[in-house]
């Protein structure tokens, strides 16, 4: 009886183990016919291109392909077949995890923390889902030192796994308590993104960041550390570039300073710079009266920046320009970044390329189409066996969307070319001024008569290192961010000029 007894135990448990064994989240699929078995073994197996096959045969027009359950089931294949989007899109806006069985919102989890499409925030969570994974704005209000260590609270409170959550909180620290001149906590909010494993923001942008507030505390050496952070791969390089040179001027590092100037106004770069840095080569040559210099460098201006300007005039005060619509489209499909629009940079305005609600509406808009052209050749496929009312509904509100996507992103180009216009404006008003005192200078001083000395004699110990005066705008790609200058002095006395 004891021997039966144990007998029947050992059966029992061996049972139980290969139950656990073969157990699948989606056991709870139905199974009352042949299509509804079939689709519930190839879920169990992973196979999920053919599963997504057969969905409408087993389960179109059931009870359950209506239910919670079954629109999130078949979210999860679209999620499977290459279609995060649309799958996401349509798990959100139709269902709530307390609708859906459990096993199954275990699987969707991994999902949602893993897709790139959740963490930057382009289908934006709510309710029960937010509850899993919180991708929200996370706006943050900075006043007062106060605010800040609440803030700071408020990313410390949040779940470990939600590091991008509290990275968007980090972030707006770093850039709003300078603001206020809280220096040390944007500092620390710097470290903690950098050293975090954060996604969303880069860590060129940190650099940057970084050298700014360092700038601002005064630390020099440190900013200038921090700018040559920024890789020349990055789309920040110039404007760290910019301000690494400002940084030299202020610590009157005038041949560092002149260095910097002579690669920011090569026309290599004549799309990627601002006026800003035409301004500040003229500033440069004035503190070192070099005057021909000014005048060269306004001729340089005009020559690579009159095209340029008219074309971002035209899109500020129409929507549009000559080139915009090739190079938009050209962005559809590689992508925001300069590789992409080529020959079509001058049409749009540079900060374009890292704002972040335009490059978020052309990203989203690039995705979806691409989403939308595989979800076409789906759906040819599976009307052979019975089309399906829930992807032909999903893609008509992402084209929709991408459309809406679309208009946003030129929207944003026309408010920030308005914005480029206006610096044009700004800083060629600042660049007549110190024309004019170059002129007022060769007119009134007579200390600028006569012959000024030349350089001593420069030794150059590097053997593969050149040395040649910068008399020629032929620009060599890898003398870039290279140039090594020496400055002479003013003149202070009669007889020495240029």
């Amino acid at each position: 009886m004891i021997a039966r007894s144990l007998l029947a135990l050992l059966i029992l448990l061996s049972g139980s183990f290969a139950s656990a064994e073969t157990a699948s989240p989606f056991d709870f699929l139905p199974q009352s016919n042949g299509a509804e078995k079939e689709f519930r073994d190839l879920m169990r197996a992973g196979n999920y291109r053919q599963a997504l096959m057969t969905w409408g045969s087993a389960h179109e027009k059931s009870d359950f392909g209506t239910s919670p359950s079954g629109i999130a089931t078949y979210s999860y294949l679209l999620i499977q077949n290459g279609l995060p989007y649309l799958g996401f899109n349509l798990l959100v806006h139709q269902t709530k995890p307390k609708q859906i069985k459990p096993s199954l919102v275990k699987v969707l989890e991994v999902s949602l923390k893993n897709s790139p499409l959740i963490q930057k925030g382009y289908i934006p969570l709510a309710g029960g889902w937010r509850s899993i994974v919180n991708n929200e704005s996370a706006t943050v209000r900075i006043k007062n030192k106060r605010d800040i260590n609440a803030a700071f609270l408020r990313a410390n409170r949040a779940p470990k796994d939600q590091v991008n959550y509290k990275a968007r909180i980090w972030w707006q620290i770093a850039t709003m308590a300078p603001q206020i001149n809280q220096l040390d906590d944007a500092l620390r909010a710097l470290k903690l993104l950098s050293e975090s494993g954060q996604s969303v923001i880069g860590q060129d942008q940190i650099a940057l960041a970084r050298g700014r507030v360092l700038y601002q505390k005064g630390d020099l050496q440190a900013a200038i550390k921090a700018y040559n952070e920024v890789p020349k791969s990055s789309i920040l390089w110039t404007d760290a570039l910019e301000e690494r040179a400002w940084t030299h001027l202020r610590s009157d590092d005038f041949d560092s300073a002149l260095g910097d100037s002579i690669t920011l106004v090569s026309p290599a770069l004549a799309a990627l710079v601002g006026p800003e840095s035409y301004f500040f080569v003229h500033l440069m040559a004035l503190k070192a009266c070099d005057y021909p210099r000014v005048f060269k460098n306004s001729e340089n201006f005009k020559k690579h920046q009159r095209q340029r300007l008219t074309e971002i005039q035209k899109l500020a005060n129409t929507g549009n320009n000559d080139k915009l619509l090739k190079a938009i489209g050209q962005m559809e499909t590689k992508g925001v970044n300069l590789e992409a629009v080529g020959a079509t940079v001058d049409s749009i305005p540079r900060a374009a390329f890292r704002d972040r609600e335009f490059i978020k509406a052309m990203d989203l808009r690039r995705h979806v189409l691409r989403e939308l052209k595989t979800a076409s050749e789906v759906r040819d496929f599976t009307r052979i066996l019975g089309e399906s009312t829930l992807l032909s509904k999903s893609m008509g509100e992402a084209t929709v969307k991408a459309d809406n996507a679309r208009q946003t992103a030129i929207s944003r180009l026309r408010v920030l070319a308005r914005k480029e216009v206006k610096e044009f404006r700004d800083i060629l008003n600042k660049m007549h001024i110190v024309e004019a005192e170059v002129i007022h200078r060769l007119h009134v001083d007579e200390n600028l008569k006569g012959k000024r000395p030349n350089l001593a004699k420069t030794e150059v110990k590097d053997k593969d290192v050149l040395v040649f005066p910068y008399t020629s705008d032929e620009v060599w790609f890898d003398e870039l961010d290279n140039y090594k200058a020496r400055v002479k002095d003013c003149p202070s006395i009669k007889e020495a000029s240029l």
